[in-house]
């Protein structure tokens, strides 16, 4: 029963960080950084994602492991949340092409990201100073 508690709380831990949004909302004064702002926002989120998968499954493997291979267990679940974590928190930024309603300018990008369960569309732009902002644009 202790086991099973521990496996419970492990995994309600992992699935509530792994759910909060990436940013709360596209505010005028918010920067979003130099270089290639969705790139950068979905490497970031994917890194979120393997540190977290990999103690989230370096905790349900030890668990889930037989007597005496308690370590293997949670080196190997380490290893498999690291790269099903990498591959969620980066699909939770995507990288799109413009809506057909709206022409591409230059220096702007269109960043799509899961906010809550709900995807939200929006533009960022760079600044002369080289800041991405959003532009207003949804």
């Amino acid at each position: 029963m202790k086991r099973l508690m521990s496996l419970a709380s492990a995994v309600a831990v992992a699935a509530s960080v792994i759910a909060v949004p990436q940013f709360a909302s596209a505010q005028a004064y918010q920067s979003y950084g130099r270089g290639d702002v969705c790139r950068a926002n979905q490497k970031s989120s994917a890194n979120k994602g393997t540190i977290i998968g990999a103690l989230g499954g370096a905790l349900l493997g030890s668990q889930v492991a037989g007597n005496g291979a308690k370590t293997e267990g949670a080196v190997l679940g380490a290893g498999l949340g690291a790269v099903a974590g990498h591959q969620i928190g980066k699909s939770r930024v995507k990288c799109v092409d413009y809506p057909r309603n709206y022409s591409s300018r230059d220096n702007c990008r269109w960043i799509q990201e899961d906010n809550r369960g709900r995807e939200r569309s929006f533009e960022v732009c760079q600044n002369r100073d080289g800041e991405w902002r959003p532009s207003g644009r949804r």
